[in-house]
This record gives C-alpha cells, sequence and structure tokens, in this order.
C-alpha cells in the first residue's frame, strides 16, 4: 500500500497556477511532494539553524512556485506549553508568505502543507485522517478559488 501510494505521489505533477491576466491560468511551476509521507515537525532549534538542508527535499521546487528565492525565506515557529517541537511554522520572504506547516493534532508531524504565491495560497497538502500521509491535495488558482482537489492514495 505504502509503495502504491509513493508511486501515484511520484507520478503526480502537479501544475500550479501563477499570477498572469485576469482570468488566465498562467503555469508558475510544477512542484510534486517528494513523498507521501509528512515531514516530521522542525524543533524550535532547527528553526534557528539550517533549516533549508534539513527540509531540503520539501523545499525543491517552492521558490517557482513562490517567485522567491528560498535564500531569503526565513522560518518562525509557535509551539504550544513550551514543547520543543514546533505546532505551527510559517517560511516568510519579508512580510510574504511562502509556507506554511501546521501540527492541528500535536503527534509531531504536519497535518498541512500550504504553499503560496503573491499572499495566496496555490497549494495544499493535507493529512485529514491524521495519520501521517497525505491523503488530499488541492490546487488554486489565482483569484483563491480551488482549482483542483485530488484524492491520494
Amino acid at each position: 500500500m505504502l509503495r502504491q501510494c509513493a508511486a501515484a505521489l511520484a507520478g503526480l505533477t502537479v501544475l500550479v497556477l501563477g499570477a498572469g491576466k485576469a482570468g488566465a491560468q498562467t503555469p508558475a511551476a510544477e512542484w510534486t511532494p517528494p513523498t507521501n509521507e509528512m515531514p516530521a515537525m522542525p524543533s524550535m532549534a532547527d528553526l534557528q539553524g539550517n533549516w533549508q538542508s534539513t527540509f531540503a527535499q520539501w523545499f525543491r521546487g517552492v521558490d517557482a512556485v513562490s517567485g522567491v528565492s528560498l535564500a531569503q525565506v526565513q522560518a518562525t515557529g509557535e509551539t504550544t506549553r513550551g514543547g520543543a517541537r514546533a505546532r505551527f511554522v510559517r517560511f516568510m520572504a519579508g512580510p510574504r508568505q511562502v509556507a506554511v506547516w501546521t501540527d492541528r493534532n500535536g503527534d509531531g508531524r504536519a497535518d498541512m502543507i500550504e504553499l503560496f504565491r503573491s499572499g495566496a495560497v496555490v497549494v495544499q497538502l493535507v493529512d485529514p485522517t491524521f495519520g501521517g500521509h497525505a491523503h488530499v491535495l488541492r490546487l488554486y488558482d489565482a483569484s483563491g478559488a480551488l482549482a483542483r482537489e485530488t484524492r491520494l492514495q
């Protein structure tokens, strides 16, 4: 089952819709999740260090999606009750969000990963069952409307 899920994700090429003329759907980038297993949330110490190399596989192609060089991105996180692992992480380039990772149930794994372009969400990868694996991939158009939702195995 896991091998089938990984194969499905590997074969899934995501067309992210970027900004263009009103009503036009211009491909900004192709982004493929590196695996169906959601990443572990970074520790607060990870966010102060070299998080780019630690989480490199999850940021391949994100610069093309966001239109922002990863060299410009800073990470900040929030914990609950003084925990070591972040429950919410914002990856920002100045005032612009590039990506947001959320651990909604506190199990130490991201349950939702969102990628942004020009302040609007363009990709959501979601683990709605909190089992550690992505099951839903949502793509949004330049106006912020849901363009496509794909159920992942």
